[in-house]
């Protein structure tokens, strides 16, 4: 089983989190980010 790392705090995922893609570059190129859902609830509450 793979256990991806949160993006932004570093720790291993231990349940499903959330994906976040970049815009893309010039190269239409997207780039992919695991977030935990405790990092998830603090970003969506600085986007609100």
């Amino acid at each position: 089983m793979i256990k991806p790392i949160c993006d932004k705090c570093k720790r291993e995922l231990n349940d499903f989190g959330a994906l976040l893609f970049s815009p893309p570059n010039e190269k239409n190129e997207v780039r992919k980010f695991h977030i935990c859902k405790k990092c998830y609830e603090k970003m969506k509450e600085e986007l609100a």
